[in-house]
């Protein structure tokens, strides 16, 4: 399986693998899957909290110096809700290694088991995931899952993973003897072992899942409402205290992506240039140790940046000011990730819209450098 996947690699460019793999993924998910693995219902009071919220009504974003794309995409989200949940599911239920997936003992999805369990790129279930119930597996009469919907992503580990074991501690105040389970790859991430060095979790029994199915008897589901403001403040707390640096320079910062990423700058040249020429370094968070992010991005005054995780650094700034510019890719719909942390942060943010590249289906595009230079001497002067 692992070479077909090479070989498809090799043959398609990624945006379009990409889109043919979430083609495929929404065909099986609407027939095959909703027979091999119906969905198990839950009905509100079997939670121990269940409410929707609006996250963007919490803070006032700072709309009139913003492109009228972004202005509307904002008032779009003013109406949006997030969901808050926590099920403390009392029967024993199978946890499938490949996506995290808890499953009960009659092969019942439990979607509250992932956060956002019903995107249409969430792979289901293996079939061998059918015949493991029967099987003796790893077992636990008590367990917390911290496994969730793009787990390995960097933002999303501090956003919907390790603020899990935040949400749970304020409301249950769950014993940091409790078993927590996490997926292999996340818990050999530099980042992950980046903060395996606090006490805080380093004290904590780590359940690290590879290849194995495990059951647990009393297993804690949970998902937080997304960009809990407080739990920053948390985040920075469990950071290496040398590496945040509040004294030195007030740098201004570019974080430049490469072209072997699927979104980048094709002019990237001319638009480091402009960056330059106005005092800003140039980096590539790939190049570099976690420790250095934080390093950077803690004395970082004014931050440059493509749409992507490494912007999630900025919560490192901490509550000293900070001016953000992010550029996003061309598109109907503008994610919303950055303007709220920064705008829960206190920073000034701003956005600049690419339009499309002349290199198809690469992830390139392609900005409009005097636009940049405008929009970046603005924030400066803001």
């Amino acid at each position: 399986m692992q070479a077909v996947k090479n070989l498809l690699k090799k043959v398609f460019p990624p945006v379009l693998l990409t889109r043919m793999h979430l083609a495929y993924n929404k065909l099986r998910i609407n027939t095959f899957d909703k027979l091999a693995f119906p969905e198990k219902l839950f009905k509100d009071q079997d939670f121990s909290i269940r409410r929707d919220d609006h996250p963007f009504r919490f803070v006032q974003v700072e709309k009139t110096h913003l492109d009228a794309r972004l202005r509307h995409q904002i008032q779009e989200w003013e109406k949006w809700t997030q969901d808050e949940y926590l099920l403390v599911y009392d029967k024993s239920c199978v946890i499938e290694p490949h996506a995290g997936w808890a499953l009960t003992t009659d092969n019942q999805l439990i979607y509250p088991s992932l956060g956002f369990s019903r995107v249409e790129y969430l792979r289901k279930p293996l079939l061998e995931a059918l015949r493991m119930r029967r099987q003796k597996l790893e077992e636990y009469e008590e367990l917390i899952s911290l496994r969730d919907t793009g787990e390995e992503n960097y933002f999303h580990f501090y956003n919907d993973v390790l603020a899990k074991l935040f949400f749970l501690e304020e409301k249950l105040g769950l014993s940091s003897e409790v078993p927590v389970l996490i997926s292999a790859k996340l818990y050999q991430r530099p980042v992950f072992q980046y903060f395996m060095q606090h006490p805080y979790l380093r004290e904590r029994k780590w359940v690290v899942q590879g290849e194995q199915y495990i059951r647990s008897h009393k297993t804690y589901f949970c998902k937080p409402l997304t960009h809990t403001a407080h739990y920053y403040d948390r985040i920075r707390a469990l950071v290496q205290p040398h590496d945040l640096l509040t004294a030195g320079p007030e740098r201004r910062i570019f974080i430049t992506r490469s072209p072997k990423r699927l979104r980048f700058i094709e002019n990237g040249a001319q638009a480091e240039q402009v960056c330059r020429e106005l005092g800003f370094e140039i980096v590539d968070f790939d190049t570099l140790s976690l420790p250095e992010q934080i390093q950077l991005m803690s004395q970082a005054r004014y931050v440059i940046g493509i749409h992507g995780a490494g912007l999630t650094n900025m919560l490192f700034r901490g509550r000293q000011p900070m001016g953000l510019l992010e550029i996003y890719p061309p598109g109907d719909y503008y994610p919303f990730h950055y303007v709220l942390m920064a705008t829960q942060l206190g920073y000034d943010y701003n956005g600049l819209i690419g339009s499309a590249g002349q290199q198809q289906y690469s992830g390139g595009f392609h900005v409009d450098v005097e636009e940049l230079r405008q929009r970046a001497t603005a924030l400066l002067q803001r």
